[in-house]
């Protein structure tokens, strides 16, 4: 009797263990299955979605000089995803963008600076000490809107739907025109599915002296 029963244990146990085995096996299945999902959303499964405007100069497309590659990551999903117009310069903006990723100063000083240099113009400095600061860092003030101007092409060229609007709230010493056509000039591929906004064209005359 006393062995039968120890027979009857030893089954026992040995069944609790194989079911404690497969169950492990399920849950570690699990387990992995839903780590694969659950890694963060992929960049082409955003949810579809009808027409949309996004000003830039009010997101955080910067980090420092440099792009802020998660919000870019995610912007170009959006546009995939649907119908959107990316307004690139509003006038507003843009010297609090300058501000934070490259120096503070006169906003009518930084907007010379940005528009000048990235227009190719050969400017000098005016009596101004801030547009004398900003003409000696022209390379870096160049590059950083470049890079800007770039990423905004490569999500144009990746997706389709996308258009562009260049300038909003160009004001007197904004230098909207100058700037709004050399960015124009740069998204030449795209062209058909970008639009000039309304600048003061008197600078559009002076933009390559």
């Amino acid at each position: 009797m006393a062995k039968k029963r120890v027979n009857q244990m030893s089954l026992f146990f040995s069944l609790l263990l194989l079911f404690i085995g497969i169950n492990g096996c399920e849950v570690n299945q699990t387990k992995s299955s839903g780590g694969s999902g659950s890694s963060g959303t992929s960049a082409d499964n955003q949810p579809a979605h009808g027409q949309a405007t996004i000003n830039l100069m009010a997101e955080d497309v910067f980090s420092g000089t440099n792009l802020n590659t998660r919000y870019w990551s995610q912007l170009e999903a959006y546009c995939k995803a649907g119908p959107t117009q990316l307004i690139i310069a509003d006038m507003a903006l843009v010297p609090d963008q300058f501000t934070r990723s490259i120096a503070p100063g006169y906003w009518a000083s930084q907007m010379f600076a940005l528009s000048s240099t990235y227009a190719g113009v050969a400017w000098s400095p005016p009596e101004d000490a801030d547009a004398a600061y900003y003409f000696t860092i022209r390379d870096q003030i160049n590059d950083w809107w470049a890079r800007y101007i770039n990423a905004i092409l490569r999500i144009m060229q990746t997706a389709p739907q996308t258009t562009a609007l260049i300038i909003i709230n160009d004001e007197p010493d904004k230098c909207g025109a100058r700037l709004g056509y050399a960015i124009r000039d740069n998204l030449a591929s795209v062209g058909d599915r970008v639009t000039q906004g309304d600048v003061l064209d008197h600078w559009r005359n002076l933009r390559k002296k």
